[in-house]
This record gives C-alpha cells, sequence and structure tokens, in this order.
C-alpha cells in the first residue's frame, strides 16, 4: 500500500483504482446482462453535439486507466521525476482515450437502421404478395430487393383492375407521405 500511496504517488494511483474498477464492474455486469446508463443534455445554444460525444465514461475511464497505472510506473519502477512522470502519464492517458473513441467508433459504425429511402425503390422490379386492387379502392403489398435486402412495401396502381399475387410488378412512382409505391404489371 505504501508503494501505491506514499509521498505523490496517490495522484496516479487514485486514478487508475477508480478506472479499473469502474471498467471491471461494467465488464461484469456486461456479462451478467446487466446494462447501466447515462444521459447528460447540455444545453451549448447552437453547439453541435457531436464534440460531446466523445466524451463518455468509457474514455474517461480508459484515460484514468492508462494514465494512472502507467504514471505509478514511470514514477516507481522507472524511478523518473515526478514531472516526467506525470508527462508519461498524460500522453498515455490521451493516447488510451483516442484508441477507446476510434474503437467505439468503429464499432458504432457497424450498425445499421434497416431503413431504406422510398426513392431508391423507383425503376426496380418485384412481386405482389397481397393482390393490388384497382385504382382507388386501397392498397396491396409487394416485395423488391432493394440494395440486396428484400423488403416488403404497400401498393397502389392506376388500372382498373387488380394485380394478383405473385404477378412480377415494376415500381413506377413513390408518395412518401403514405409510404407508397405506385406499381404497374411488367
Amino acid at each position: 500500500m505504501e508503494w501505491l500511496f506514499s509521498n505523490q504517488a496517490y495522484l496516479f494511483s487514485v486514478p487508475a483504482i477508480a478506472g479499473t474498477a469502474y471498467f471491471l464492474i461494467s465488464l461484469v455486469l456486461g456479462e451478467l446482462g446487466g446494462d447501466g446508463d447515462l444521459d447528460v443534455d447540455l444545453d451549448g445554444g447552437d453547439t453541435p453535439t457531436a464534440e460531446f460525444r466523445v466524451l463518455s465514461l468509457q474514455t474517461i475511464s480508459a484515460f484514468a486507466m492508462g494514465s494512472g497505472w502507467t504514471g505509478i510506473t514511470a514514477y516507481r519502477v522507472l524511478d523518473l521525476s515526478f514531472t516526467g512522470a506525470t508527462v508519461v502519464a498524460i500522453v498515455c492517458g490521451v493516447a488510451s482515450a483516442w484508441l477507446i473513441v476510434t474503437l467505439l467508433r468503429a464499432a458504432l459504425s457497424l450498425q445499421g437502421s434497416g431503413n431504406i429511402a422510398l426513392d431508391a425503390t423507383l425503376g426496380q422490379t418485384g412481386t405482389v404478395y397481397i393482390a393490388v386492387p384497382p385504382k382507388g379502392e386501397g392498397t396491396g403489398r409487394v416485395t423488391v430487393v432493394v440494395n440486396n435486402r428484400r423488403r416488403e412495401f404497400a401498393a397502389v396502381q392506376h388500372g382498373d383492375e387488380p394485380i394478383a399475387t405473385n404477378t412480377r410488378i415494376g415500381i413506377v412512382g413513390v408518395d412518401r407521405p403514405s409510404n407508397t409505391v405506385s406499381v404497374e404489371v411488367i
């Protein structure tokens, strides 16, 4: 304990222990299925919120662990002066936080909403899933492959005869307010 808390070493060991404790608690709760969340709303006027996304409990924890353990090692093992150990600790803390931010952004970029813009269906072909009634008598459903994904859309037509199930159709128009596509038989 003296090695961690005597002289000025506590300035490195306290953040290191706190960051490590948060990391371990998060790891254990994540494995057990627990989920914790902390939302902070900042009113910055016209300031974009993207700058605040870098600051999270994970990055603060990474900075504390990286700077704390590196600082105590530089101070006690490498026998650097307190100032030298502080410089090394800050550099390693920033590097650790940068690494966490980079990894989190990479992981979040793998997410997809699954939403497809209705305009992307124009000119596509598909199949009637639920018969499309004549003009003005309601909607049917069609399946269309857009961006290598099979999607189902509400569909209307301009003809006087219903379009039967399993009929090949082409999409000739979209109506964004009603979220429907206009189809015709191919």
